[in-house]
C-alpha cells in the first residue's frame, strides 16, 4: 500500500509539473495546449484518489484536503476555459492558472 501511495504522489506532482510546464511553454504566445488542461485534470483526479486513500488508511487533515480540492477544481476550470477560448483567453484567466498551481503546491507543503 505504501508503494501505491508513493506512486500516486509522484504522479500527482508530475501532473502539476506538466500543467505548469505547458503554461510556461505557451506563455509567450498565450495559446494554451490541451496538455495543460489534461495535466490539471489529471492532478485533480489523482489528488481525489490520494485523499480517499488517506481518509481510509490514516487520520486526514480535512481542512487541507478541502482547500486543496477547491483550489484544484478552480485550476481545472481555468485550464479548460483557456483551452476552449485559445488566443481569446482573457489575461485574468491566463495569469490565474500558474498562480493557482503554485498556491496548491504551497498549501501542500506548508499546511
Amino acid at each position: 500500500m505504501s508503494f501505491l501511495f508513493s506512486l500516486l504522489v509522484v504522479l500527482h506532482l508530475l501532473s502539476w509539473a506538466v500543467a505548469l510546464g505547458t503554461w510556461v511553454g505557451a506563455a509567450r504566445t498565450r495559446t494554451p495546449s490541451p496538455g495543460m488542461a489534461h495535466g490539471l485534470a489529471g492532478a485533480f483526479v489523482i489528488g481525489l484518489i490520494l485523499a480517499a486513500l488517506v481518509s481510509i488508511t490514516g487520520d486526514p487533515n480535512h481542512m487541507k484536503l478541502g482547500i486543496k480540492g477547491l483550489v484544484g477544481l478552480i485550476a481545472v476550470v481555468l485550464g479548460y476555459i483557456a483551452n476552449a477560448k485559445q488566443e481569446r483567453t482573457s489575461p485574468a484567466v491566463w495569469f490565474s492558472i500558474p498562480l493557482v498551481i503554485v498556491l496548491n503546491v504551497i498549501i501542500a507543503v506548508f499546511i
